[in-house]
């Protein structure tokens, strides 16, 4: 019996754990020299940790790089970080990483590849992504138009509190694309999307067309209105 085993196998975990640590320490350094807006030093630090595999310095490390924050804009550069920090399992780069696909930054333009990243992050309940493919499906960019399979995303990021995906969702119950057309959904999800001026024009146009029991009935809806948690 190899009694030396054990205790190479304590000291492999120690080494991991010191290195999950070291990971950790870098990447808290970046944010705080991030937050102090010491652009080069966040730079250094979120870079060995994202050398070392933390997912998150990767995505900020790239989102720097994107916005030309202590480095020279670099597209190509932020890309290969998505990438990186995408694949493993990271939401908010998957979801820039369908935002450069459907731009072309830093990489041919590629509507199938954007949704493809789009949907992962949407499986995975982010909002944002949620918003950016049922607004893909609704208008047929890059993709056959649907507008049913547009709601399903649309409502998932709305009923999470996207102000973006509420607006959209009221177009199509205004509209009565993909859903039966519904001036009372309508003007609840514009009312919930309040950031938006367009979302008030279209809260007056419906009001015309509506009772005022309809108007009530949307005011209350929209006034018991509360989001579901997610990402």
């Amino acid at each position: 019996m190899n009694v030396f085993r054990p205790l190479l196998l304590c000291a492999f975990i120690l080494s991991a754990v010191s290195a999950q640590l070291a990971r950790a320490g870098d990447f808290e350094n970046g944010v705080s020299f991030y937050e102090d807006q010491n652009y080069p030093a966040a730079v250094a630090a979120f870079s060995k940790a994202a050398e070392q595999g933390n997912a998150n310095a990767q995505f900020n490390l790239g989102l720097m790089y994107v916005n030309g924050e202590g480095v020279q804009r670099d597209y190509a550069k932020a890309m290969s970080l998505y990438q990186q920090a995408a694949q493993q399992d990271n939401v908010r780069a998957q979801v820039n990483l369908g935002r450069m696909y459907a731009k072309g930054l830093g990489v041919v333009q590629d509507y199938a590849k954007a949704m493809q990243w789009y949907k992962k992050a949407a499986e995975a309940g982010y909002a944002d992504a949620q918003y950016s493919l049922g607004t893909m499906l609704a208008s047929g960019i890059g993709t056959r138009q649907d507008f049913r399979q547009a709601k399903y995303y649309l409502q998932l990021a709305a009923d999470q509190g996207n102000a973006s995906a509420q607006y959209q969702l009221g177009l199509l119950y205004l509209k009565g694309n993909g859903v039966p057309q519904n001036s009372v959904e309508a003007y609840k999800w514009f009312s919930l999307a309040g950031e938006y001026d367009a979302a008030a024009m279209y809260r007056q146009y419906a009001e015309k067309k509506m009772s005022q029991a309809q108007i009530d009935e949307a005011k209350q809806l929209a006034a018991e209105w509360k989001p579901e948690s997610g990402k």
